[in-house]
């Protein structure tokens, strides 16, 4: 009687689950421990050096949580001791359609507000911006959204009767115990310059303006 021969089989394949069409093995993800097929991770950028093993749902979520979390656009890699930020294009390649609209829209404002020439409307309604290529030579910046006036060199509503160099005397005779604290407690939100006083909490502001809504961070 002959001897029944046998195929070894390696630790790691014995561990390891077949997805429901039982062609490729599964991995399970390190965060929400789930097992997912190995199309469903992703080298999350071109800099890692570390295992795969974060499927494309928790990364998501990452990139979701730390937009919502810091109101900015540096999202770093979610393994633990990486710290590789991820780039346009990982976001893109990764990210679920919604996050990544929210993240380009981040990515404009962000480009936007380092351009000295750029305004966004003070009408809190609107949420538009513009270029004002004129500057302080034509302070009344007309929004091309809603026709709403401003006045570029202070940043604010345009100041009806009063000339820029009027409303400047105006400012500066305000009560100065009002404008230390506001110097000093106050903000103004960067999308439509209501000031805003962080009690207490995390960075993460969040405009109080019901038309406005704009998330930013206190530092």
């Amino acid at each position: 009687m002959g001897s029944a021969s046998s195929t070894p089989i390696s630790p790691e394949a014995s561990h390891s689950n077949r997805d429901d069409t039982g062609n490729t093995y599964t991995i399970e993800c390190r965060i929400c421990i789930n097992r997912n097929s190995k199309s469903n991770f992703q080298k999350i950028t071109d800099k890692c050096t570390h295992k795969n093993n974060i499927c494309v749902t928790c990364v998501d979520k990452h990139i979701s949580s730390r937009m919502k979390d810091k109101g900015d656009i540096v999202i770093n890699c979610p393994h633990l001791g990486c710290r590789n930020e991820l780039e346009f294009n990982d976001i893109k390649r990764i990210a679920t359609e919604k996050v990544f609209e929210r993240y380009d829209t981040l990515t404009l404002r962000k480009v936007l507000q380092g351009m000295p020439e750029f305004k966004w409307c003070k009408n809190s309604s609107c949420g538009s911006g513009q270029i004002h290529f004129e500057g302080d030579d034509a302070p009344i910046m007309t929004c091309n959204v809603c026709k709403a006036k401003s006045c570029y060199t202070h940043d604010v509503p345009w100041h009806e009767g009063k000339t820029c160099e009027e409303y400047e005397k105006f400012r500066k005779g305000v009560d100065a115990s009002t404008t230390d604290y506001l110097q000093r407690e106050t903000k103004p939100c960067p999308k439509c310059g209501i000031k805003i006083a962080k009690k207490g909490g995390c960075n993460h502001m969040t405009c109080t303006i019901s038309s406005c809504k704009y998330e930013f961070c206190w530092l």
